[in-house]
């Protein structure tokens, strides 16, 4: 009789315990009982310029992985490197897109002095728009800035599902025509409200310009241009499209350059207005960057991005 008074007391005394961690739980349903998100969500849910400023030691250095990565996307293969942190965690992405005949490698540079202050950083060929590239799918009369477009978009896609991506902060980087490729597909409806900011690299918005009034296939530097890629550019005002991209943009060209004139980089600066574009202008550089010039424009885009960067 004792045990059974005493094991109906031990209950009573744990119902009241249990009854009193429950009370002390908040009430994140609404009044229809669903959950609260606003009361559950975590950092990925917040905008990133709601959270602070990311900032590193001057000289602090990640170790970095490498290794290939590969989108598939209508046909195509695109092949490409991923360069990241040597950690677990989330980073913010840097998508980069080289120039004419160009391949991933011309990035190397970039992309590891990236990885090495906490981004993941991704270089690819474009499919068909180079001499020995890697990507397939396309062939070098099928390849226009149009179709360069696409593979852009695919990539960044695919690549902010990645679980080492922050996919709050992505940012696209590109060299000359991939400059070019780069301002009209971060103005494009699909992905323009997903990315942080852009960097470009003399962008070759001389490119329209180029090919106006001609038809058929030409070459140009060693390597073949289509038909169609004439077709799809000769009437094309890329001012009328890059402004709809409406972050900040960096852009680096030097006083040299004998391929893309200042007219149309003060174009582009006047396009997107002086209060989000960067103009920085390498005295004695041309087109493309090397030594003390590749230096400086490094400096210049990692100190950019790292001002758009946060925790």
């Amino acid at each position: 009789m004792k045990k059974k008074m005493f094991a109906l007391a031990l209950a009573a005394v744990l119902s009241l315990v249990v009854c009193a961690a429950g009370c002390d739980q908040p009430d994140n349903t609404d009044e229809n009982g669903d959950t609260n998100v606003e009361q559950n969500k975590d950092d990925t849910d917040v905008k990133p310029e709601e959270r602070k400023l990311r900032e590193l030691p001057a000289d602090f250095k990640y170790d970095i992985r490498e290794e290939e990565y590969k989108v598939t996307y209508g046909g195509c293969e695109i092949y490409g490197k991923l360069w990241e942190p040597d950690e677990a965690g989330k980073f913010p992405l840097v998508i980069f897109s080289h120039g004419f005949n160009g391949h991933y490698t011309d990035f190397r540079d970039e992309c590891k002095r990236l990885a090495e202050r906490g981004y993941v950083a991704y270089a690819f060929d474009f499919c068909g728009a180079q001499s020995g590239g890697k990507s397939t799918g396309r062939t070098e009369d099928e390849y226009t800035p149009m179709t360069m477009k696409e593979d852009l978009i695919a990539v960044i896609e695919e690549l902010k599902t990645l679980y080492e991506v922050d996919s709050t902060q992505i940012f696209l980087w590109g060299g000359s025509q991939g400059g070019f490729v780069t301002a009209l597909a971060a103005a494009d409806q699909r992905v323009k409200d997903s990315l942080s900011a852009i960097a470009l690299y003399f962008p070759a918005f001389n490119i329209p310009d180029d090919w106006h009034g001609k038809e058929g296939k030409q070459s140009l530097m060693g390597y073949w241009i289509g038909a169609d890629y004439v077709l799809s550019v000769q009437d094309l005002d890329p001012y009328a499209v890059i402004g709809d991209f409406k972050k900040d943009v960096c852009i680096v060209w030097g006083d040299k350059d004998e391929l893309v004139a200042k007219k149309y980089i003060d174009k582009a600066v006047e396009t997107y207005g002086a209060d989000r574009a960067e103009l920085t202008v390498i005295e004695g550089a041309g087109h493309g960057f090397g030594g003390t010039a590749l230096k400086t424009a490094i400096d210049t885009v990692l100190a950019f991005l790292e001002a758009r960067t946060f925790e």
